[in-house]
């Protein structure tokens, strides 16, 4: 009997040696981000219901749960108005189980509080899964099926992984906006992906035991894209693939309508060109269905743009993807050659008459103005409104002014185009975008994943398909 006692004893020893080594573990692999989440404001307000510590070099200051802080920004320095303390940066806690409200958005962690330039800066420190808690809503519906929720939670979380240190130059990991992942705080979370977080604790894609650099959009169209072809960086895992799951997405099909006017305006505000849009063709990518780049000829000079770039002049939710087609309306060709103004010239025909209503046989001006024009076109228009010009003036001395006077033209100078002078450009004054999908199309598609976990594929098969290569493995932090 008592050789029995002597093992269940060392047994149990180990039993909660085990549990409290392996609670240690967990603890340390809780790893602290930091999330810039205001920037540029002038004052902030801070409260909690656990009550606040206030660390202002190595001095703590206590508040109750009934008081609040008001921090100002100086020229130089953080103002603490109720105490009137000033500082160069103040770390804020909580003094127990609860959040901290910043303007009565409540986050979970502490904050530090500097000063950038006469402008408060609040970050945010909390452990890598209460950062993923606020972005998971944010970026998908947590009431999809859990498979599609899960792939989203690893996707986030590697991409968190991978790019720490992002804000190095504010201090800091991450933004709160896209630029990043959208974070909103516990306000921001929901019920189902906490849970689901949980589930799946410091799961990450790898590639060759490294975090990979994933990325994720909204709807692919039906074939996701290279990271080559978008960015023009080659990455084994951020290949082209099918995506058959998407037919019921926002974007499955979508058409657009831009004028050349709305398109010009747009890429010179972004800086992209000068002078007005000619002619606009685009280039696929290779082997892809997206577009690459656009071909664009100004008045002025001829432009090649990424199409990335043009959606992101035009606006992300104007053009939602590159995976279009273009197909120009209304046309007018016009000869690049540079030509001479032209001379008025007398016609062979009987004179044409002044009046809009005359029933000579011979057309007028008027109506070369429903036809599309060449170079000859034009030189004739000019000449016969020379002609009308003349005729006028000579009756003016003798009669009247008509009751419907003849309409007066501008005389448009002809391009000068410095280009091959027997290549010829359309202008188009409405371009038809017909298209698929919305984002940029390069990793994980978010309704390809709802598609497919509704079809009852794994996040696991998820992640594997839209990352073909890479691990799910355990994050580990130096």
């Amino acid at each position: 009997m008592m050789d029995k006692k002597k093992i269940v004893i060392p047994l149990m020893f180990l039993f909660f040696l085990f549990f409290f080594f392996g609670e240690a573990i967990s603890a340390q692999n809780d790893f602290i981000v930091t999330v810039c989440i205001v920037n540029g404001k002038s004052d902030v307000i801070l409260s909690s219901t656990a009550g606040l510590k206030v660390q202002i070099d190595k001095k703590v200051y206590s508040i109750t749960a009934q008081e609040q802080l008001s921090i100002i920004a100086s020229k130089t320095k953080v103002f603490w108005e109720e105490r009137q303390i000033v500082s160069s940066s103040f770390r804020v806690t909580t003094q127990g189980k609860g959040f901290i409200l910043v303007n009565n958005r409540p986050y979970r962690g502490s904050l530090t509080l500097k000063n950038i330039q006469g402008h408060l800066i609040v970050i945010n420190h909390l452990y890598l899964d209460d950062y993923i808690r606020g972005t998971i809503k944010m970026e998908i519906n947590p009431h999809w099926p859990e498979e599609a929720v899960k792939a989203q939670i690893v996707a986030a979380r590697t991409y968190a992984v991978k790019n720490l240190s992002r804000h190095h130059d504010q201090g800091c990991d991450f933004c709160a906006s896209s630029h990043c992942q959208v974070y909103g705080g516990v306000n921001a979370e929901d019920p189902i992906t906490n849970k689901l977080i949980d589930s799946i604790k410091g799961l990450i894609l790898t590639y060759q035991n490294q975090p990979a650099g994933v990325c994720f959009h909204s709807e692919s169209g039906g074939y996701t894209d290279s990271a080559l072809n978008v960015w023009g960086r080659s990455v084994p895992y951020l290949v082209s693939v099918e995506s058959p799951w998407e037919s019921d997405s926002p974007h499955a099909q979508w058409e657009l309508e831009i004028s050349s006017e709305e398109l010009a305006r747009s890429l010179q505000r972004a800086g992209f060109i000068q002078g007005s849009i000619v002619d606009v063709q685009v280039q696929p990518n290779s082997g892809s269905h997206r577009v690459r780049e656009f071909l664009i000829q100004t008045t002025l000079k001829r432009y090649r743009i990424p199409a990335s770039k043009v959606r992101e002049a035009l606006g992300y939710d104007r053009l939602p993807s590159t995976f279009f087609q273009l197909t120009p309306i209304n046309k007018t060709i016009i000869q690049s050659r540079p030509t001479p103004k032209p001379k008025a010239t007398p016609l062979p025909s009987t004179p044409i008459s002044g009046n809009p209503g005359s029933d000579d046989k011979d057309p007028g001006y008027r109506e070369m103005l429903d036809k599309d024009w060449n170079l000859d076109d034009i030189l004739t228009f000019l000449s016969l409104r020379e002609q009308e010009r003349q005729k006028s003036n000579s009756r003016k001395i003798n009669q009247p002014s008509p009751s419907n006077p003849v309409e007066e033209f501008e005389e448009k100078e002809a391009l000068e185009i410095p280009d091959n002078p027997q290549t010829t450009y359309r202008t188009h004054s409405v371009y038809l975008f017909k298209g698929k999908g919305y984002g940029h199309g390069v990793g994980l598609s978010q309704w390809g994943a709802r598609g497919m976990a509704m079809k009852g594929y794994s996040y696991q098969d998820i992640l594997f398909h839209y990352f073909p290569g890479c691990e799910i493995k355990k994050a580990r932090f130096k």
